[in-house]
């Protein structure tokens, strides 16, 4: 980067392990002048080209339409390598008094030594260690206009050495803050995300639907125990279905409407939209319980046994994913009506020879859930419902292969 000028920036000194390390802030302006990638760490241009490569457009975009339109944005601190110039630190000389009690001596010899000012010249190397998206999003925000150019971010800063030992030892740092990061569950994101339109509707379809009142399980995966009686889907395959139902996830191959997937999971849409779009969702749900019979002595009386193989897989998760699937497809071809006839026949169960061959495994007396299969079910009743469209080559084989006519299903 083509760094100018003097920077003084306040500072916290600290240590963990062997690493000596300095807690900042810096306006976005010095980190889009002054910060460039972690291509500092391999002397082969080949694998400091593949760490770039790494930083995806997509994400970056997104990061850059959170920070021109979010006003609560927040960044966590960014951790950047630096090495050359002539940064140097000064601590602070402090005397004071809190209230009528004066600070220990003890403690003025730890504050003295951890509060300072970091001075950078102009001719450092910086470069992000952790932080690579958004040191990248914050260039590109910055590119067309100033608006965010003094909005600070928490930096911290490493030393890096420019030899062999020097970029073993900054390599094992980019590793480990990498490899050790948890990533949000989506249990986490469902909870909390308020940029998520998808997870918004999803917790104001728990805490605000009648319907769904006790009967939505809160639990971190997608499984439901066969032995539970009183729940009719949990949290996350409800945000499954929402996504299904308001965005323009393919269904198998086929297109369908709705809104842009990535942009309605990322940036939150005006209170008027989204409870716009949770009061379609209420009449639908409503809509579909009472087309239903098994749903609606379900949501009457608040029991299933999912042991009974005569219960309908609509009480399963693969069931729900399957049926969402078809309903979103049929309702954008006006064959909706003769979905909910399909499915209101009570014949989608383990009972019914044709989904226990695709759905029971007879060895381990449990449910075969894979992807593959539930695309299957998804092919078989858009065919028995006489839904023309083409199968991409895997679909294909899978359908060649277990034989089923559509029309025994």
């Amino acid at each position: 980067m083509n760094n100018t000028g003097k920077l003084v920036l306040p500072t916290l000194r600290g240590k963990m392990g062997d690493w000596n390390y300095y807690v900042t802030i810096m306006p976005f302006k010095e980190i889009a002048q002054r910060v460039s990638m972690a291509d500092e760490i391999h002397k082969n241009q080949g694998l400091s080209t593949w760490i770039q490569r790494e930083v995806l457009p997509r994400r970056t975009k997104l990061i850059v339409s959170y920070l021109r339109e979010q006003k609560q944005r927040f960044f966590n601190a960014l951790i950047l390598g630096i090495y050359g110039g002539q940064p140097y630190w000064q601590e602070l000389d402090i005397s004071l008094e809190v209230g009528e009690e004066k600070i220990s001596e003890e403690d003025l010899i730890y504050l003295n030594k951890t509060f300072g000012v970091l001075v950078l010249n102009g001719d450092e190397r910086i470069f992000a260690i952790d932080g690579q998206h958004r040191t990248k999003a914050i260039r590109e925000a910055l590119h067309n206009s100033n608006d965010l150019s003094d909005e600070e971010i928490t930096v911290i800063f490493v030393a890096h050495r420019e030899d062999e030992e020097g970029r073993i030892r900054t390599r094992r740092l980019f590793s480990t803050l990498n490899r050790y990061a948890k990533p949000v569950s989506m249990a986490e994101i469902i909870a909390l995300d308020e940029e998520d339109n998808c997870a918004i509707i999803t917790r104001k379809l728990v805490d605000e639907f009648n319907l769904f009142d006790g009967k939505i399980l809160i639990h971190k995966n997608r499984s439901i125990s066969r032995r539970n009686t009183d729940a009719f889907t949990n949290i996350i395959v409800l945000y499954d279905i929402v996504t299904i139902l308001l965005t323009n996830k393919p269904v198998l191959n086929i297109r369908v409407k709705g809104e842009d997937k990535h942009a309605f999971t990322t940036t939150r849409a005006s209170e008027e939209k989204i409870n716009l779009y949770f009061n379609r969702l209420k009449v639908l749900f409503q809509d579909i319980v009472d087309e239903i019979s098994c749903l609606e002595n379900f949501f009457e009386w608040g029991e299933v046994d999912r042991e009974n193989h005569e219960t309908s897989l609509l009480f399963r998760p693969i069931g729900q994913n399957i049926f969402f699937s078809v309903l979103k497809v049929a309702m954008e071809n006006s064959f909706e009506d003769e979905v909910l006839g399909y499915f209101a026949q009570e014949t989608f169960n383990l009972d019914n020879p044709i989904w226990k061959k695709v759905f029971w495994d007879e060895e381990g007396s449990t449910i075969r859930t894979d992807k593959i299969l539930q695309r299957l079910a998804i092919i078989l009743i858009l065919k028995y419902l006489d839904f023309d469209f083409n199968l991409r080559k895997k679909d294909q084989e899978v359908f060649d292969n277990y034989q089923i006519s559509p029309e025994n299903i």
